[in-house]
């Protein structure tokens, strides 16, 4: 919440593009929402009554003037262009998951923020989606909030945080050598099952 301009750390700073976000007001912080950060929420946010089609122009209607086949590209992009015209109710939680994912890439933000963005969506569609995101995202910063490791094994860089607390920061295989990290990466099958 804090790195997606939602909340306001207590102490500290947050340089974001040069600039400390924590001195700007709201109206400001909506407008870096809006302008540097992509965001694919847990929760997905969709719009009911809109067509998952309609749910990925959303986000251009912020940035730009809508276009259909700007949106298509996307929704194809994470394997949904045959469930364009279908309103959330009739998708999948995953699905559902990679409309948030399609409607984020579009923001073309220097910043995309996934927070457990393959967390409702089975091996195939996870392999899919990361698929998508690593030909997608390039030139950009994205952050994958993960509880799985295997989500985000292919990552630059990890970071550990345990109870609030940054415990360990590397590669996957730097962090194999730590404790805690091999020890989540050992659970993780067995969390699965």
């Amino acid at each position: 919440n804090i790195i997606g301009c939602m909340d306001k750390p207590s102490l500290g700073e947050v340089i974001l593009d040069g600039t400390d976000i924590t001195k700007r007001s709201q109206k400001e912080l909506t407008e870096v929402r809006r302008d540097k950060i992509g965001l694919v929420f847990q929760q997905f946010h969709l719009v009911n009554y809109l067509t998952a089609l309609e749910n990925v122009m959303m986000a251009q209607y912020y940035h730009s003037i809508p276009d259909e086949q700007e949106a298509m590209q996307a929704l194809e992009s994470v394997g949904l262009k045959e469930r364009a015209k279908h309103l959330p109710n009739q998708l999948s939680g995953g699905e559902q998951q990679r409309v948030a994912i399609a409607r984020a890439l579009l923001v073309d933000a220097p910043v995309l923020i996934l927070d457990e963005a393959t967390a409702f969506t089975d091996p195939e569609s996870e392999a899919e989606i990361q698929r998508a995101l690593s030909t997608l995202v390039k030139g950009r910063t994205v952050l994958v909030i993960a509880h799985r490791p295997e989500s985000i094994v292919g990552a630059d860089r990890i970071i550990v945080v345990d109870r609030g607390r940054v415990v360990a920061s590397g590669t996957h295989e730097e962090l194999l050598n730590q404790p805690l990290y091999r020890a989540l990466w050992q659970h993780a099958p067995a969390q699965e099952a």
